[in-house]
């Protein structure tokens, strides 16, 4: 359905562990494109953006598509970008019951302002149902996802449990991944299939992590997922060009990134808190003290993030 754009994994292969010369030579290639394209003058990149965004709204409609809004920076320059072009998609904003407070203002405000649309989708289940039945969300989405499957004895590949090694003293913890999928994922695909709408229009950028950039690598900015097409105009962007272009058109954040958040999500997510200097639950109680013993206490993270030796305050 898009092969115009992108690739196909089940065509290239992409999935085979033991992969040809010629794929290895392709994705190599591509590797050091994306690397590339991510050093490109933004001015050049917002214009890679653009095409993209109406070669899809050509072929699909704007009533197909629709803006992943979470009311944080990457998700407010696309915004910006394509309101800039002239169309008026839908902005939907997932509340998994763990956004900053501040983001959901921002994001109601924005599309005030913008007079567009925006739809709110909010899990039918609630987070400490997910912590009490799968675990808390540490470490890392793969390792925690791997711990879970050690912890209830399913298969794990041996390579990935070598991967974790210094993490499996933790094996006997309630920890799981669970949160995303079930918070986020799962409620997104339910509302994309009963909307009927085909294409999803995401603020992801390739330096946030190794998953997207791979991601990048095998499939491209536009690609079918679960018969809905993703496309991710601004993968290239860098964090200096998010800056960049916000004060180029004076675009003003949501409140938490002028108190030291770098990024929004869930305020209690402790997927990288090992590692951070100042982490989500530190910063959380200078910015909410209230909502920080509500997640301490009612809901139990004070004694994992102690069992996992993870600070908290």
């Amino acid at each position: 359905m898009v092969s115009k754009f992108s690739f196909n994994d089940r065509l290239v292969d992409w999935n085979n562990p033991k992969k040809t010369k010629k794929q290895k030579k392709l994705l190599s290639f591509r590797g050091n494109l994306l690397n590339s394209r991510m050093k490109y003058p933004l001015i050049v990149k917002v214009d890679m953006a653009k095409r993209r965004i109406r070669d899809i709204v050509n072929k699909y409609g704007e009533d197909e598509c629709y803006i992943g809004f979470s009311g944080g920076k990457d998700s407010t320059i696309l915004s910006h970008i394509i309101l800039s072009l002239g169309y008026k998609i839908d902005h939907v904003y997932s509340n998994t019951r763990l956004e900053y407070p501040e983001c959901i203002k921002f994001s109601k405000k924005w599309c005030k302002n913008k007079n567009v649309k925006l739809i709110t989708v909010i899990p039918e289940i609630r987070p400490e149902e997910i912590w009490k039945k799968h675990g808390y969300p540490m470490f890392s989405k793969e390792t925690a996802d791997i711990l879970e499957r050690v912890r209830k004895s399913k298969k794990v590949n041996p390579k990935k449990i070598k991967k974790i090694k210094g993490f499996l003293k933790f094996k006997n913890l309630p920890i799981s991944a669970k949160c995303c999928d079930l918070l986020k994922k799962k409620p997104m695909k339910k509302w994309a299939k009963k909307s009927g709408k085909k294409v999803a229009i995401l603020g992801t950028r390739a330096e946030e992590s190794q998953v997207r950039r791979t991601v990048w690598v095998r499939k491209g900015c536009i690609y079918e997922n679960n018969e809905r097409v993703v496309v991710t105009p601004i993968i290239f962007f860098t964090e200096k060009d998010i800056e960049d272009y916000a004060k180029q058109h004076n675009i003003k954040f949501a409140d938490i990134y002028y108190k030291g958040f770098k990024r929004n999500g869930c305020y209690c997510c402790g997927f990288g808190c090992h590692i951070a200097k100042e982490n989500n639950f530190v910063k959380l109680k200078k910015l909410n003290p209230v909502l920080w013993k509500n997640v301490m206490n009612h809901w139990g993270f004070e004694k994992i993030c102690k069992e996992c030796g993870i600070k908290t305050g």
